[in-house]
Formats: C-alpha cells, structure tokens, sequence
C-alpha cells in the first residue's frame, strides 16, 4: 500500500476546497493536497452555466464554469497538487485517511486536514414522495450535468419543486434545454430566494409560483406525465414530463460519520467550534460541508479565513 505526507491534506476540490488550498499556499504552507472523487476538479459550478458567480470574491460575474476554472488554473499555479477520481474511504485515524484512486489505495498522513465535500440535494426518493419510478425526475445537479455536459434530451414541459435560489438556477437550466417551466411549487409560505431574482425570472421564462403546496403523488408508469398537489385541502394534477426536486440540502457528512465525529442534530453538519475545527483534532469543516447553504463564492471567501487559521496553527 501506497504511503505519502502532506502538511495539509484538502478533501474536496470545490470553491472551498480549492481557496483554501491557494490561501494555504500563499501563506507559507509548503506541501498541499486536494483530493476530488470527480473526473473533473471545481465542484458544482463547472457545470452550472448561467452566471452570478465570483461577485464576492473575483469582483466579477462569472458563469460556473469560467467561475471553476479560474479556481482550479489559481491552484495549480499556486503549486497545488490535486488527486482526481480519489476517493476518501476511511480514517486510519485523526492524522491519517485511506484513498482509493485508479492507483491503488493509499494512506495519507498529513498535520492538518480540512473536509470540504459540500452538500447535496435530496433526491425524490429521500423525500419519501409516492408513486411510481418514471423517467424525467432530476435534482438540479442531474439535470445540469445531463444538460450541459451529456447533452441529453429533457423533456417539454417541467415542474420544479422548491422555491430556493438554487431553485431558479434549474429554471434557467430548463430554458437552456429547451423545456418550459409551467411551475415551481414549495410547502412554503413564499420563495427562499432573492426577491429580484423571483420577479425577474417569474416574468422572463413565465412560470407560476405555488406556495403552501404538498405533492401527493408523481403520475406516470415508463415517463412521469404529472404531478397530483393538494393546497388548501384541494388536490389537483399538474400535467408535466419533467420534475426537478431542487434544495432541501444535506451536508455530503459520510466521512465525518465514519470518524465517529459529532454531528448537529439540526443540520446533520460535523459539530466545530469558531475556528470551523472539530475539536480536539486538526480537522476543520468549511463549505457547504456546514449549513445553512450558501452560494459558491460565500464558501470561497470563508474558506480563505479558516486557511489563514490554519497556517497559523501550523506555524
């Protein structure tokens, strides 16, 4: 079995995972290691093609990939070295993790270890909606990437369920595969977004927003063909081939629950302390690794000030 050692050793190759590893760099750190269980390093914005990204940290609007990629390019000039298609499947112990690569497995040692493996959204069946399996329900993230990168057929007419921001990225992720958005419905009061953002895309792809509406059940055998609601104690069928399942995230928490590490009972995040460091080790969570969500750029910066800690504490 493979052996190595690093100073620090960065799981996840996202915003977050890649600015701490610059900000590691820049301040003195001599050896950094990201490892990314994806083909491809930049986390989710890579394949988010609309803009909006890097306003807090580049000063710029991006789209997610341009967004991605100048993380990914600042990192490996920065003298970064990133694992892809490396995977962390256990602790040895607080020091020390396995990976599993295309290489073999091998042990990492490092002084310092920061998880940034993100959050997911849930998928249908998380959310325990009934009804059959037909083909056409996406999350956000599986209809981007069968978008943008697989370029695969969506389908006519979709209904996106969740009213977040992240919710209104899938609209205009629709848009771009050529598929009507005829409704967003949320058991909310109202959306979680921007309030610009709602009326500016409610009225640009014209879509109707549904709150305080509870999905009954998903219609179809081989494709979906509906969705049956109830909103007020009044059910109705929405007529859609498409649903999208948006937000409703959860922390992507398996390696911190291998490492028997405490995790908050609300957000089912890994327990830290101020400095983003689960205590009595040198391991630190930032990201969306911790909830609440929040955007991309968000991430980068908090990652920046945890790696100055970091570097700190190295020292």
């Amino acid at each position: 079995m493979k052996t190595s050692q690093v100073d620090v050793l960065i799981i996840g190759a996202g915003p977050a995972g890649l600015a701490a590893a610059i900000e590691l760099k820049k301040s003195g750190v001599k050896s950094v290691r990201v490892i990314e269980r994806e083909r491809v390093a930049g986390g989710v914005p890579r394949h988010s093609f609309h803009p909006g990204y890097g306003l807090r940290d580049f000063k710029r609007f991006l789209s997610g990939p341009r967004y991605a990629q100048k993380y990914v390019d600042a990192a490996v000039e920065a003298g970064v070295q990133i694992s892809t298609l490396s995977t962390a499947t256990e602790w040895v112990n607080d020091s020390q993790v396995r990976v599993t690569s295309p290489a073999g497995i091998e042990t990492i040692t490092a002084r310092s270890i920061i998880l940034a493996t993100g959050a997911r959204e849930r998928a249908r069946a998380a959310r325990a909606v009934p009804g059959k399996r037909p083909a056409g329900i996406y999350t956000t993230g599986s209809l981007q990437q069968s978008t943008y990168l697989e370029d695969l057929e969506i389908g006519t007419r979709a209904v996106v369920v969740g009213a977040e921001h992240v919710s209104f990225s899938a609209v205009m992720t629709l848009k771009h595969a050529g598929v009507k958005t005829v409704a967003m419905l949320t058991d909310k009061n109202k959306h979680e977004s921007i309030g610009l953002v709602r009326v500016a895309l409610g009225i640009w792809y014209r879509f109707k927003l549904i709150t305080k509406t509870e999905i009954v059940e998903v219609l179809g055998d081989k494709r979906v063909t509906g969705v049956r609601i109830r909103r007020a104690g009044v059910e109705s069928v929405i007529a859609c081939d498409t649903i999208v399942f948006t937000g409703n995230w959860i922390p992507d928490n398996e390696l911190v629950r291998r490492g028997g590490f405490a995790i908050d009972s609300i957000y089912k995040s890994p327990v830290v302390n101020a400095t983003a460091q689960i205590s009595g080790t040198s391991i630190y969570a930032i990201g969306n690794l911790v909830l609440p969500i929040k955007a991309a750029d968000q991430c980068a910066v908090d990652a920046k000030t945890v790696a100055k800690k970091v570097a700190a504490s190295l020292r």
